[in-house]
């Protein structure tokens, strides 16, 4: 190899190290994102929002509640999205003064969240890239504007849609037209007489049902009750203010009102027998399908053929 060629690959490798050392920069730490808390939210077991109505969350038996203004058990995965708020990224931050907190929309907060003794104040928006402004103690950070939904909820928001405690079961179900106990072997007894298949559809409806609107119901509702006692021996009462044309639901004892949609309040208040109607369409079915059928209509079309024909031969006549 000619010296001047070997002195070319020399320098070529040096270079390539040179530059690979300078992308690379070892030594030099990767900047860690900023968050607006360290806190560790699963360890929080009570906490404020004010919106402007103050709501108090606690925790119970790994569960949510609104314990204020309204006592109703929430939505868990609403409430960590709330929580959640508190790990967001801050992508920039930086001392704030108390005569600036004006222009910041922090002097009247949109929201004010009490984590523990952590206070995070919501401001306005910053007009170019629409950050939200968030103050803790003497610090103003900028964060992503993803979460005002959930700030600015009502209480009754935060309130879980489904009508039974999650996991419950149906031990005894009282409603207009209809009393059911359920058996210590597992089978259904209805006061009318009914068909049980359908009572354990009814009971498993109930047991999912959730509503579209939850909504505060002050005074004393008016119309037809609902009975419901479940396994673990607890009791819950409904009263029914609304048939058309969704469902209204009433629970007296938490002051709200649940709005069912039409087609899932029917299946609700009344026994339905999906199985007999299936079948009765599979019958249906089946009997347009025979052979019996197929010549019977067979037989029908030659006879209006025939018909057709003797009356053009009369008329040509």
């Amino acid at each position: 190899m000619k010296p001047k060629l070997l002195l070319n690959l020399v320098l070529l490798v040096v270079l390539a190290t040179l530059a690979g050392v300078a992308f690379f920069e070892p030594g030099k730490e990767e900047a860690k994102p900023v968050h607006l808390t360290e806190l560790d939210v699963d360890a929080i077991n009570r906490f404020e929002l004010t919106n402007p109505e103050t709501l108090v969350f606690e925790k119970h038996d790994a569960h949510w509640w609104l314990a204020s203004p309204i006592q109703a058990p929430a939505n868990d995965i609403r409430i960590q999205q709330l929580l959640n708020i508190a790990k967001a990224e801050s992508q920039a931050h930086y001392p704030v003064k108390p005569e600036d907190l004006t222009k910041y929309g922090l002097d009247k907060p949109q929201a004010v969240l009490k984590l523990g003794q952590l206070t995070l104040l919501f401001g306005g928006l910053e007009p170019i890239d629409m950050l939200r402004y968030v103050q803790i103690g003497e610090t103003l950070h900028l964060v992503s504007d993803d979460f005002s939904h959930h700030l600015l909820a009502k209480s009754t928001d935060y309130v879980d849609k489904k009508l039974l405690p999650e996991d419950s079961k149906i031990k005894e179900l009282l409603m207009p037209g209809l009393t059911a106990k359920l058996g210590d072997k597992g089978q259904w007894s209805l006061e009318p007489p009914g068909n049980a298949a359908a009572m354990s559809e009814l009971a498993n409806t109930w047991q999912s049902a959730r509503a579209i609107e939850v909504k505060r119901h002050e005074g004393q509702p008016q119309g037809d009750s609902i009975h419901i006692v479940l396994t673990d021996g607890k009791s819950l009462d409904f009263v029914i203010i609304q048939r058309e044309p969704d469902i209204l639901l009433a629970r007296p004892d938490w002051k709200l009102q649940y709005m069912v949609s039409a087609e899932s309040g029917k299946r609700l208040l009344s026994l339905q027998n999906p199985t007999a109607e299936a079948d009765e369409g599979q019958e249906e079915e089946e009997s347009e399908s025979t052979p019996a059928a197929k010549n019977a209509d067979e037989s029908k079309g030659k006879a209006k053929e025939k018909d057709s024909g003797e009356d053009v031969d009369t008329d040509s006549d």
